[in-house]
């Protein structure tokens, strides 16, 4: 405080600036700086090959799963079938001659509305008759039904039957001498003889074929 000409007078007061902040501004090129980058061909490389990879995992599981189930189909048809040949309980008197059993399903090329049948071909020391009733009698016993004789009066006699379930059994069977004379004709390139004709049809051993097919009887 202090005086002039009698008059008081107080220093005037100042006042201490602050600072003002000044406003950051991002210029143009920094913005330019920190946007993201365009995607490059790499990029597009790495994803076309990302995608190609998991499509072709999914192929191969989707053809894994599929051989997994076509591999278990088979093998339950061919238990299955072995189970029929099982059931039928052929004692040692039948001889296996021949047999050929599996379990896919075997279309024929030229006709898709048929399938092969597994076969097993056994000899019997019995006439052709006593033959045919034993069998007709162990193949009723395992549950299939007679549903046809489409040659009757053959020298060979076929019967059909079939299951509740839709399978079925082909049962033919002959005598081995006279399948045998006609046979050995032909491999001479002769015509049978009288005596081939004249043989007994029903004389023994007997061949027996016996074919199962789960699928069809139109073999």
């Amino acid at each position: 405080m202090w005086y002039d000409g009698g008059m008081k007078r107080t220093p005037a007061k100042t006042t201490k600036k602050t600072p003002t902040s000044k406003k950051v501004t991002v210029s143009a090129r920094s913005k330019k700086l920190l946007r993201t980058p365009a995607p490059t061909w790499r990029f597009f490389v790495v994803a076309i090959g990302i995608f190609l990879v998991a499509v072709s995992v999914a192929i191969v599981m989707g053809l894994l799963a599929s051989h997994y189930v076509a591999d278990k189909t088979k093998e339950a048809r061919l238990d299955r079938i072995n189970d029929v040949y099982t059931s039928l309980k052929l004692d040692d008197s039948y001889q296996l001659d021949r047999s050929d059993v599996f379990g896919d399903k075997r279309v024929y090329t030229w006709d898709k509305g048929r399938t092969y049948s597994s076969v097993m071909s056994y000899m019997h020391g019995d006439t052709v008759s006593n033959t045919v009733a034993e069998l007709d009698a162990k193949i009723k016993d395992a549950g299939f039904m007679f549903i046809d004789e489409p040659y009757p009066g053959s020298t060979q006699v076929q019967y059909h039957y079939k299951s509740s379930d839709g399978e079925y059994i082909r049962l033919s069977v002959a005598s081995k001498q006279y399948n045998d004379a006609w046979r050995n004709a032909a491999l001479m390139g002769v015509e049978p003889s009288e005596s081939v004709y004249e043989m007994d049809k029903n004389a023994g051993p007997a061949t027996v074929t016996i074919k199962v097919n789960l699928d069809d009887n139109n073999e």
